[in-house]
């Protein structure tokens, strides 16, 4: 018979997974609503009561939940969470490295950047300069692209840099945020650990963006990262995706193999802090996710929001310079109507499954027209920004991707670099553009039934 092996606990990581309930704060820090006060000196807007518990609860719980519904500004809050940490760590003396983690760079990224955006503005405010540096940094693969913002240092897992970023978050001699997926953080914390375990006591602060679509077993990679002491914030909505498994799930065995938001509520009882104030969409496209998931919950705090748009007049013709192989209908104009914030395009007899020629040459045609618009006065956006922050496309299958990415370069004209930004959910999620298309690509019965667990999936919608 085989004879179990036993390995002795790897603390705090245990703890956190198994019993969160039991760990003890033994960290000191400055008075929290003194620092709250402080970090709101140099936020666009104070936060609301709801993301100030937030803030508390991360100094006061080893262990905390943030639910952040799309656009009640959780990404804000979590940056805001982290200065607040550096805040104190310079009013102590003792600087601190903070990990951002999530299931993808671009969650990261997100994060990374709004923090680097609140020391921008630390600088400009009243406080002025910093008392001491902050190095913000994400590590990566040799294949995945680097951050796109500059003031994110690039650091691939496998250069020297990597070393010297591990050394800096061992030695602490200056605050550090590094963001990275826990598979690249734990290489590196094997590389330089001597025995080859993926351990190392860096993160005081532990930060997972998305943590609805992060696995529990990827979170336990993370934890293997912190200090003793250490602290984590999950911030997440357990009603959207969840994480992608190339195989179905039956058993979740007590919530092991769902994502790490929902096993610390379901496994744990911990509650979640709840924001409820939806900075992002107008009552038109609130209402909806509000009835069917957030019941708690979900005011839109600019009700009357509208695309910033003014709408040529519609003439019977395309636009000049309209690409000849590119459909065009004054409905165009319809559709991108600033009053009329959700439209729903229905059509005749089809079918597709996994690519929809007439669904992508919509899309082509729509995106190349509020390009257009938004270059009307001749201050139009550049690429990097239009695909950024104004414009996302979002579709369920690759094979429409494609279609849609050809159609925008080859047909419309757009650029190849940047890249088109069309993406599944899970890219998008934690994202936001003034104006989303979707395409849903199904338009056969029984390829919609055969995939329904998936398409129609109240996570995926929501």
């Amino acid at each position: 018979m085989a004879r179990r092996v036993q390995h002795p606990r790897t603390e705090p990581a245990h703890g956190f997974l198994y019993e969160p309930g039991q760990l003890q704060v033994t960290r000191g820090h400055a008075e929290v609503e003194d620092l709250l006060n402080q970090v709101a000196q140099y936020q666009k807007h104070p936060f609301n009561p709801r993301q100030a518990d937030a803030f508390r609860s991360s100094f006061t719980d080893r262990l905390s939940l943030l639910w952040g519904p799309p656009g009640t500004g959780k990404t804000t809050v979590l940056a805001g969470v982290i200065l607040g940490w550096i805040e104190n760590a310079w009013q102590s003396g003792e600087p601190i490295t903070v990990g951002v983690g999530a299931s993808n760079y671009n969650a990261i990224d997100n994060v990374l950047r709004e923090v680097a955006d609140l020391i921008d503005r630390r600088r400009a405010s009243v406080l002025g300069e910093p008392p001491g540096n902050v190095r913000i940094a994400r590590l990566r693969s040799e294949s995945a692209k680097p951050p796109l913002d500059e003031r994110i240092e690039d650091v691939v897992r496998t250069a020297p840099a990597a070393r010297v970023l591990a050394g800096a978050m061992h030695e602490r001699t200056e605050c550090v945020v590094v963001g990275g997926t826990w598979m690249q953080l734990g290489r590196l914390a094997e590389a330089v650990s001597g025995d080859g375990t993926p351990v190392a006591r860096w993160f005081d602060l532990l930060v997972i963006d998305e943590a609805s679509q992060v696995p529990v077993a990827s979170v336990a990679a993370y934890f293997l990262l912190l200090r003793e002491d250490g602290h984590v914030i999950l911030a997440g909505d357990h009603k959207q995706l969840g994480p992608i498994y190339g195989f179905e799930m039956r058993d979740s065995v007590q919530g092991l193999f769902d994502c790490i938001f929902s096993y610390m509520q379901e496994t744990h009882g911990k509650d979640p802090v709840a924001l409820d104030r939806n900075y992002r969409t107008n009552t038109e496209i609130s209402g909806w996710p509000k009835e069917r998931f957030y019941s708690e919950g979900y005011e839109a705090f600019f009700p009357e929001r509208r695309l910033d748009i003014a709408l040529p007049p519609a003439t019977g013709s395309p636009p000049d310079g309209w690409p000849e192989n590119l459909p065009w209908s004054d409905l165009f104009l319809r559709i991108l109507d600033p009053e009329i914030p959700v439209v729903v395009i229905s059509y005749g007899v089809h079918t597709s499954t996994l690519s929809n020629p007439f669904e992508a040459q919509m899309v082509a045609a729509l995106a190349l027209l509020y390009r257009r618009i938004l270059e009307q006065d001749g201050n139009g956006p550049g690429d990097q920004e239009f695909w950024s922050e104004h414009l996302g496309i979002v579709t369920p299958h690759r094979a429409q991707m494609s279609t849609i990415r050809n159609l925008l370069v080859d047909t419309a004209g757009m650029p190849m670099d940047p890249p088109p930004f069309v993406d599944t959910v899970d890219r998008f999620q934690g994202q936001e553009r003034d104006l989303m298309i979707a395409s849903y690509v199904v338009a056969d019965r029984d390829f919609v039934a055969a995939e329904e667990a998936f398409i129609l999936n109240p996570r995926q919608i929501g």
